[in-house]
């Protein structure tokens, strides 16, 4: 046998009973089982920051995407959405807003996408 077939071979065998080891463990049937059974992960929850009070299709009408209220968020909580259309959003679950005092995110809108009411 000349060396070209033994790695041959070799790596046929080796491949072959990895595989069926692996396949047979009892650890790996249990990883996999309690991978199947951890619950999928759930969307983020997104709103729109504050003084975004018209519906959405008006307030993506209003908003330029010109981040002045994600630049004036003292707590940086404003995030962009979108890079090609830059409307921002908040992620209450991670990142609530605090409702700053004087809403500096508002005052900082030069369109009226974000008005205080």
């Amino acid at each position: 046998m000349n060396r070209k077939d033994f790695f041959s071979t070799a790596w046929k065998l080796l491949v072959s009973k990895g595989a069926g080891l692996i396949g047979n463990n009892p650890i790996v049937r249990g990883l996999e089982k309690i991978a199947a059974e951890q619950p999928k992960p759930s969307p983020k929850r997104k709103h729109r920051p504050p003084g975004a009070n018209h519906d959405d299709k008006l307030f993506r009408k209003l908003c330029t995407g010109c981040d002045a209220c994600m630049i004036a968020c003292p707590v940086n909580v404003i995030m962009i959405e979108n890079f090609e259309l830059r409307y921002p959003v908040i992620y209450p679950d991670t990142d609530p807003c605090v409702h700053c005092e004087g809403y500096p995110c508002i005052q900082a809108c030069p369109t009226g996408a974000l008005k205080l009411d």
